[in-house]
């Protein structure tokens, strides 16, 4: 057991908060660090910044009631053992919870200084050697990469797959690419990936998931990467996101990597969010298309999404329009994460070929450059070859044509250009 242990209370009652907190202060044994979130919302937030050991949720919060509020917390906790705290006295209800996954049931009323400290410590032994005996440890589990478009035509799939790629060869570690553009399918076109499987039928079947099963669903691509495509049938029904989420939350455990492409901005891929590690919006430098990624980042903000998973990454299709990072600042106040030059021929052959762009082109080099950064590594050292594009560099002063410089909106002007 260790010496201190920081728990995360989720509870919307401010002077049962307090209690929890005096109880647990009063202990010598072991130190607890409590930190404590009064919605769902604050609770998933705190809990993806890491170094949470045990968390205490209460069932019935502002923006989460029941049965939903576990399921939600379980899927994003990465391990991390659950205490449920809940006024309501139901054995059902507690039977139902423990069978779904929570270390413990506890009812309010029956709480006190002595109990809660003991089925805190009782719950993260259990944990412990529960993972010990699958090999599933809290936090071993792979980041989750979701790729989105702001509108179609912006090459969200071209970079979804193509980073993976990169994850794959620049870390040596096992890595999936999963379409999650249902209508499109081009995720299995572009890595020259067929399985006669989708992505619904992993979600259909969540609770199926071990090796053996998942082994049968996925589909071997370029570049060493598993594929997880989908049913490419216009109108086809979309599943219901809580069991993608499920889905994505169980087989982290058996990569180092996982992208996702979720095609465009959709209510459908915004209820996916929370299961995102990192978010990559692509735009490119046409004015619709910078027009709908204000629109994006304004909808994603308020859809909650935080600053430090939203990346932004912009494809120059067209030679004739190029933006740098300091023009693209004037426009949002979002950094620029990547940039990728116009590579329409390359990339052309590369499809025609059924494999990545070539090692030294300029495409395959930036892709490098963001799978690098996204790893946490450092930049590989530039050459003649690999000609890395760096916004440290001062470009030549270039009006944006078609926009004026603005953070709120986007009005025609005259170009300079």
């Amino acid at each position: 057991m260790k010496k201190t242990l920081t728990v995360l209370l989720i509870e919307d009652s401010e002077d049962y908060a307090a209690l929890v907190q005096l109880w647990l202060s009063q202990r010598t044994d072991i130190v607890y660090t409590v930190h404590w979130a009064a919605s769902l919302k604050a609770g998933l937030n705190r809990l993806r910044q890491g170094g949470v050991d045990v968390i205490l949720l209460d069932l019935g919060l502002p923006d989460s009631k029941g049965l939903d509020t576990f399921t939600r917390i379980r899927l994003h906790g990465s391990g991390v053992p659950v205490l449920l705290l809940s006024a309501d006295q139901s054995d059902q209800l507690a039977l139902q919870t423990v069978l779904d996954g929570a270390q413990d049931f506890i009812v309010k009323q029956d709480c006190d200084g002595e109990s809660l400290p003991k089925a805190i410590q009782f719950a993260v032994v259990r944990a412990a050697h529960q993972a010990e005996r699958t090999g599933d440890l809290p936090g071993d589990r792979a980041p989750v990469i979701g790729v989105m478009g702001v509108q179609g035509g912006v090459g969200t799939t071209t970079i979804a797959c193509n980073l993976a790629v990169e994850l794959r060869r620049q870390t040596g570690k096992k890595t999936l690419v999963a379409d999650l553009d249902l209508e499109g399918g081009m995720v299995g076109f572009l890595m020259n990936a067929e399985s006669k499987y989708s992505v619904l039928d992993a979600a259909r079947n969540v609770d199926r998931l071990d090796v053996s099963f998942w082994e049968g669903v996925i589909a071997a691509g370029s570049g060493e990467v598993d594929v997880l495509g989908s049913p490419s049938v216009p109108g086809v029904a979309e599943p219901d996101a809580s069991s993608l989420q499920h889905m994505l939350s169980t087989i982290r455990k058996l990569y180092s990597w996982i992208v996702v492409d979720m095609g465009r901005l959709s209510g459908f891929s915004l209820g996916l969010l929370e299961s995102m590690t990192e978010l990559i919006l692509v735009t490119t430098t046409t004015v619709p298309a910078l027009y709908q990624a204000r629109r994006a980042i304004a909808t994603l903000r308020k859809a909650g999404i935080e600053e430090d998973r939203l990346k932004l990454a912009v494809n120059q299709l067209f030679k004739t329009q190029q933006l740098f990072g300091s023009q693209f600042d004037d426009v949002f106040d979002v950094p620029i994460h990547a940039s990728f030059s116009a590579a329409g021929q390359e990339l052309h052959d590369a499809c025609v070929r059924k494999q990545p762009p070539g090692k030294h082109s300029d495409f395959r080099v930036q892709m490098a450059g963001l799978a690098r950064r996204t790893a946490g590594l450092p930049e590989e050292p530039k050459n003649i070859i690999s000609r890395f594009f760096s916004f440290s560099e001062k470009p030549p002063k270039v009006e944006l044509a078609g926009a004026a410089r603005v953070r709120g909106s986007v009005t025609p002007r005259r170009s300079n250009l």
